[in-house]
């Protein structure tokens, strides 16, 4: 599902006095054998009305980079049965909003807690006097068994539109690479 979230004023000055809510664990890959993506139900929105975020173009670069990274690691992803459940969320933020796709994150994860932090983050707090525009995809890896989130990171990149896909896959790419990076080591 796709949501669009304005942080009101009240709401901001809350979040900024107040400790961060969102979990961020950093456990590794050892003693885990295989992995697959979160069942979810994917958005029916025509792929002509989407932005960046919500393209299925970009969500399967996105799956392909993730199964490439734990496939070099030992991990295969696969359908199914598997060890570790792998979640991820996208979002996009400019000077004055942030947005997500969490279509592939599944629930129970406080997905509006992470958009309110992200927002406040990189908007309610950012000190740049122009306009900008960032895209950032946060990985979560959950145990199968427990169901316990293992592992979180996130990667922030400025937006590029209009790339090519050859382009848009290494970016894809990179940002993965560095998200999951700590999980492999």
């Amino acid at each position: 599902m796709h949501f669009f979230r304005f942080v009101s004023f009240a709401v901001v000055l809350t979040l900024c006095s107040c400790a961060s809510t969102v979990e961020t664990p950093k456990g590794t890959s050892k003693a885990y054998h295989s992995a697959r993506f979160v069942t979810s139900k994917l958005s029916a929105t025509p792929s002509s009305s989407r932005d960046l975020e919500d393209d299925p173009q970009v969500h399967a670069a996105v799956r392909s980079a993730i199964t490439r990274q734990f496939d070099a690691n030992g991990v295969p992803v696969m359908q199914g049965n598997a060890d570790l459940i792998i979640a991820y969320m996208l979002l996009r933020q400019n000077s004055a909003a942030t947005t997500m796709n969490s279509d592939y994150f599944g629930s129970g994860r406080n997905a509006m807690d992470i958009l309110d932090e992200a927002h406040n983050r990189g908007v309610v707090k950012n000190t740049r006097p122009d306009y900008f525009l960032n895209g950032g995809i946060l990985i979560d890896v959950l145990d199968a068994r427990t169901n316990k989130l293992v592992f979180r990171n996130q990667a922030v990149r400025p937006v590029m539109e209009g790339v090519d896909a050859a382009t848009r896959q290494s970016r894809i790419d990179s940002a993965v690479s560095q998200a999951l990076a700590p999980f492999f080591k």
